[in-house]
């Protein structure tokens, strides 16, 4: 496999793809670009990190088909970087990448995908005024029931900046507002959109590690202009919500509950109240095993729904201009003895949309196993089940996946992975099942991994 990889080209393609996106993402990209001209002034102080690498993939059903599959071998070619600052008062954590990846028996085009993370924290007055920056560059299904293969994949960008502004009242009691703006881009979707936010939090400390405290927000989420005639026009949407928060930490543990009520009123008069709250628990078991448990219910656009707790995309959810009512449940637990690492986790997740027939439950397990087999070679096993029901279609959708795989460290800067896994898709909608075995092989110097948003388990997968 011969595989070439011209860098010059990936990026004079990147920034021609976002010249002719312009009027739908005028500026995410290049304020990230700015972003990180930036911050390279100061990357004497900062660590970088680079890397370079390529992989090849074999699969026995590369179209993920019911019938009539097809082999491929897909050649990839990996560049990114990381960049990380965590001392003074400019903090930022950015990693991007960018992945080639050619299909040799051309079953379809050549795909170029470009991810970006990027988090910054600066502190222009000590405990007083900090600006917060975030932008998140990544991939995700047009359709979230329909196989992640290159023509069911979208660009999407969700850029925010907002700032910290603390006014101290006394040792106990401290006022803050948090003003807000982020930007939400989906390449094929019509649901861009633009979000401004203000949020006023109380905050009293009644013992040395519990606060109390009040939280009153406003966010108005205003969409962008459809071109298209045919499309469904959506009012924009404001939410109001109210909440009480108590946070505690003991020796072992953390805790904290979120209580309340959201507005979601769109612009003609429909409106939609209820109850809003979460609660977070993280137990401390051992000096090596960690729970951690997650539950919450609230109103919120399809947009925040679709980004699970840690930001990253969150299995089911489809993207669109709908107010939500969106339940969630997490439990993970996570281990790390001397040799075996394992995390466990399980989740349930229900959607009822205001206006598209889309409502779905989501559950989903998965177990993830490390194990040291020297001191340069590391063996892993995984596997996760995931079940979708679509409520108002009466679609059943049931995929599971199972791996294991062995990465080999040749050096400080070189490593090598190998990859074997298994899925199978079960679907009512019969042309939508499908199974899959495939085999995966990269060779990385520096930074990274190589990472295969449609070969994936569950979505944007990887090892």
């Amino acid at each position: 496999l011969l595989l070439k990889y011209d860098l010059n080209n990936i990026f004079y393609s990147l920034v021609n793809n976002n010249a002719m996106n312009s009027a739908r993402r005028p500026y995410v990209v290049i304020l990230a670009a700015t972003g990180l001209l930036l911050l390279s002034q100061t990357v004497v102080a900062a660590l970088f990190e680079p890397g370079v690498g390529i992989g090849a993939e074999y699969t026995d059903n590369v179209e993920l088909v019911s019938e009539n599959k097809e082999d491929n071998l897909i050649g990839i070619a990996y560049v990114g970087a990381s960049l990380i600052e965590n001392k003074g008062s400019l903090k930022y954590d950015v990693t991007t990448s960018v992945n080639q990846q050619h299909y040799t028996q051309g079953a379809y085009p050549d795909k170029r995908y470009f991810n970006l993370s990027a988090g910054a924290d600066w502190e222009m007055i000590r405990n007083r005024f900090n600006w917060i920056l975030s932008d998140h560059f990544t991939q995700y299904t047009v359709n979230v029931l329909d196989s992640n293969t290159p023509d069911n994949i979208q660009d999407t960008n969700v850029f925010s900046i907002g700032a910290n502004i603390r006014f101290p009242i006394s040792a106990r009691q401290n006022f803050s507002l948090y003003p807000s703006f982020t930007q939400y881009y989906y390449e094929a979707q019509s649901t861009d959109n633009d979000e401004y936010g203000l949020t006023a939090n109380w905050n009293y400390k009644i013992f040395r590690l519990t606060d109390v405290g009040l939280n009153l927000g406003v966010r108005k989420v205003k969409y962008t202009e459809n071109d298209d005639p045919l499309a469904t026009t959506v009012n924009d949407t404001t939410f109001t919500q109210f909440a009480f928060v108590l946070n505690t930490q003991g020796s072992h543990s953390f805790f904290s509950i979120n209580l309340g009520a959201t507005n979601a009123e769109k612009e003609g008069g429909e409106s939609f109240s209820g109850f809003t709250g979460n609660i977070n628990w993280v137990e401390n078991l051992s000096s090596r095993s960690t729970l951690n448990m997650y539950a919450s219910t609230g109103i919120t656009n399809a947009g925040r729904a679709a980004q699970d707790v840690d930001g990253e995309a969150a299995d089911g959810v489809q993207v669109s201009r709908d107010v939500v009512r969106n339940n969630v449940v997490n439990i993970a637990y996570i281990r790390n003895d001397a040799l075996l690492h394992s995390n466990i986790w399980a989740k349930y997740h229900e959607l009822k949309y205001s206006d598209l027939p889309l409502d779905r439950v989501i559950t989903s397990t998965g177990l993830k196993l490390n194990y040291p087999i020297t001191q340069l070679l590391i063996g892993g096993a995984y596997a996760t089940y995931n079940h979708i029901k679509a409520i108002d279609t009466d679609r059943l959708d049931e995929n599971y996946f199972v791996g294991s795989n062995l990465k080999y460290q040749f050096s400080r800067k070189w490593h090598a992975l190998l990859d074997l896994k298994y899925r199978d898709k079960t679907s009512t909608l019969e042309l939508e099942s499908y199974n899959e075995f495939s085999v995966f092989a990269s060779l990385i110097y520096g930074f990274g991994d190589v990472r295969r948003p449609t070969r994936g388990g569950a979505f944007g997968g990887g090892v």
